[in-house]
């Protein structure tokens, strides 16, 4: 991060991109562009990543619709609405950053009044960095590995806020360290001005990561003087030498100057300042149970980047990523596949990990060995959660009666499981509401019923009633009202030509209305509103739909949960409308039966029913049986590189059933082209090997040499 000066006043690109940051429309690509390169170097005013690299979108640094305050976790609805047209409140910003930033915005001490101008903004003690009011290079340290180290609060919630010590970034700061670290190695040794040259440009205000190579420059010129401190490197370097002035006489004379006060700096003997502690990894320690450390949980968001799984139950050897959405909030996963390819084995494998020591030995009535995969002694789970450095691990062994692992004890996340049995419960059930923090019950054992809709809501007070409801009202393909009786002990659901009791409702209906309630219910216990931040787990997210509430049922979640990390499984093609790129991932089996994952899979958009049933989402050649079990046949004898004669006749036999269908082409042309194309699907098929662009291509090619022949 570095500091960003903005010398020009927005012009009209701004008013027309504004209107659709505010209404989350869609931007106009050629106009962002523009925009972005005109006042924010066409990179993230956070994260330094530039466009090439990932989208960037238009943010406000204090939230417009409602503000959290991370440093005790009360939501400001108003919050800072009368900001939206402030110059000054408008930076670039990636979608990570973004999602990552949400309506975080740390203050310490009281917020600002509603309507605050700018004078008394200036009062409010915000930590969350400025690029355009501080300088950003004060407050942050880097190493050889990519990661950034914050050097005074600011930094450290400012780290948080918006984990840029996330993978991707510690990735590629990493290479850039490398790279001109050594540019600067080649300077010191051979002072040439070409090498001088290089390092110049690659300090341009368009480059990618220039607090981080500032920081590498002033470590070659300041600490360690092996680099002179040329005329050039004034520019990028004058504030950096006097703050290192002021840094030694400080220590030195144990005294502090105003701009250290004013920046938070944190100090240690100048000896040892070189000697950073990760913030990361400070912060890995927390627990969402910790009344007392509330900070620390509401300071980072924390969605599941990644999943490894080793011999659990069905599954062998899988690796889940995450990460593939790039929607600005919450990333859901859908998970398609077979039954018994071990879609719910996954939900199980998340829960386990996650639900915290206490809800393991409370419900998992199985022991560890019990999990692990028939005829392996060993087994593990491991996820990284954004905002921490270690992931949360299990381990499986077959002589352990008790689940071991690391970063496992408390629970880090809020997290809901669901599974594909979802009972009501009876009238005559009361129901427990005590304070949870992993609501999984029902994933692990189908007779455990969701939450009793009528005597929760009867419970709530006003505030909390409200807020349940709005939710609930948002998952509605009608216009719905809910209302309650208090005297007479019932809940209503007001339509336009009906005014019904739960109990009068569809089974669909009911259910939804649980799901959402329970997942309120959960979510509470640390938020106050709809952007509630957990983990949810659905198995067969279809069950007792009916069609239309299946195609837009992952779109109401995503409204009325929009910070909520779904992960579902479906059989349902209409299940999966609503997702975009990177939200979907096919299990299949190889053939030996072990289950692998694929998730570089084509757009859904586009697609009609028979489209999505026929494509890679599901797998199917046609969407008739019969065809399939055809299909499944002739690409088995194809994938034989040496058929003998009585496969060799089965495979035309097999070429006449399908020409019946005209699935292996009606003209002599077309027959010899499906017939070279199918031969070479069948050696990927059998290999299980994905096709890329490039190697679709090269089966064309080769089905061209064929003709040639």
């Amino acid at each position: 991060m570095i500091r960003i000066h903005k010398d020009k006043y927005f012009d009209s690109i701004y008013d027309e991109l504004l209107e659709q940051a505010t209404q989350e429309k869609y931007m106009d690509e050629y106009l962002l562009e523009k925009f972005m390169k005109r006042y924010f170097n066409g990179k993230c005013s956070y994260c330094e990543i530039r466009m090439k690299e990932l989208r960037l979108t238009i943010d406000f640094y204090r939230p417009i619709n409602g503000s959290l305050n991370t440093m005790d976790g009360e939501f400001h609805p108003d919050h800072y609405k009368w900001l939206k047209n402030e110059d000054d409140n408008i930076l670039s910003i990636c979608v990570e950053c973004k999602r990552a930033k949400s309506n975080r915005f740390p203050v310490d001490g009281d917020v600002a009044s509603i309507n605050a101008d700018k004078n008394k903004l200036v009062k409010e003690r915000r930590l969350l960095i400025h690029p355009c009011r501080d300088y950003p290079e004060r407050h942050f340290d880097y190493d050889e590995s990519g990661m950034v180290y914050y050097k005074s609060k600011k930094g450290e919630v400012t780290v948080d806020v918006l984990n840029l010590n996330r993978g991707m970034l510690v990735e590629m700061r990493a290479q850039v360290y490398s790279e001109f670290n050594n540019l600067c190695y080649l300077f010191s040794m051979e002072q040439s001005p070409y090498y001088l040259k290089q390092i110049l440009q690659e300090v341009q205000l368009d480059s990618i990561f220039i607090g981080l190579k500032k920081f590498i420059l002033s470590e070659w010129v300041i600490l360690n003087e092996k680099i002179p401190f040329l005329q050039e490197f004034e520019p990028l370097l004058g504030k950096r030498l006097q703050e290192e002035e002021v840094r030694v006489l400080s220590v030195r004379n144990n005294k502090i100057s105003q701009i250290d006060i004013d920046n938070n700096i944190l100090y240690v003997d100048n000896d040892k300042r070189r000697k950073r502690v990760p913030a990361r990894k400070i912060n890995d320690y927390y627990d969402v149970s910790d009344e007392n450390a509330l900070e620390k949980y509401y300071g980072k968001q924390r969605f599941i980047e990644k999943i490894e799984i080793y011999n659990f139950k069905s599954i062998r050897n899988m690796k889940i990523d995450f990460t593939l959405s790039k929607s600005s909030n919450a990333p859901w996963l859908m998970l398609l596949g077979e039954n018994g390819v071990g879609k719910s084995s996954i939900l199980q494998a998340i829960a386990l990990t996650l639900m915290g020591n206490e809800q393991r030995q409370k419900i998992i009535k199985k022991k560890p060995y019990e999990y692990l995969t028939k005829g392996f002694d060993e087994g593990s789970i491991k996820i990284k959660l954004s905002g921490m450095q270690e992931p949360i691990s299990i381990y499986l062994n077959s002589n352990s009666f008790e689940f071991t692992g690391e970063n496992h004890q408390r629970p880090r996340v809020l997290i809901l499981g669901y599974g594909s049995t979802r009972l009501l419960p009876r009238e005559e059930m009361l129901s427990n509401y005590k304070v949870t923090w992993a609501r999984i019950e029902n994933l692990f054992n189908p007779f455990i019923p969701l939450v009793n809709v009528r005597e929760y809501l009867l419970s709530l007070n006003n505030e909390d009633f409200n807020n349940v409801k709005k939710a609930i009202e948002s998952l509605f393909l009608d216009e719905v009202i809910i209302d309650r009786d208090q005297i007479y002990e019932e809940v209503y659901f007001g339509f336009a030509n009906s005014y019904s009791k739960l109990e009068d409702l569809s089974d669909g209906y009911q259910t939804i209305i649980a799901l959402a309630t329970d997942i309120m219910m959960v979510m509470k216990n640390r938020w106050r509103n709809f952007d509630a931040e957990g983990i949810v787990l659905i198995d067969e997210i279809d069950a007792h739909l009916h069609p239309r509430w299946n195609i837009e049922i992952v779109s109401r979640l995503k409204n009325a949960f929009p910070k909520i990390q779904f992960i579902a499984t479906t059989h349902n093609p209409l299940s999966l409308r609503g997702l975009i790129d990177g939200e979907v991932a096919v299990l299949l089996e190889n053939e030996e039966r072990e289950a692998y994952i694929t998730q570089k899979l084509p757009s859904q958009k586009g697609f009609n029913v028979e489209g999505l049933l026929t494509s890679k989402f599901f797998g199917l050649y046609d969407t008739m049986p019969d065809l399939n079990e055809l299909f499944d046949r002739y690409y088995l004898l194809l994938s034989n590189p040496s058929p003998n004669e009585r496969q060799k006749e089965e495979i035309k036999n097999l070429q006449d059933k399908l020409s019946k269908y005209e699935k292996v082409g009606t003209t002599l042309r077309e027959q010899k082209f499906y017939e070279a194309v199918d031969y070479y699907f069948a050696q990927y098929r059998k290999n299980n090997v994905e096709l890329s662009d490039e190697e679709f291509n090269n089966i064309i090619e080769d089905a061209i040499k064929y003709f040639e022949r």
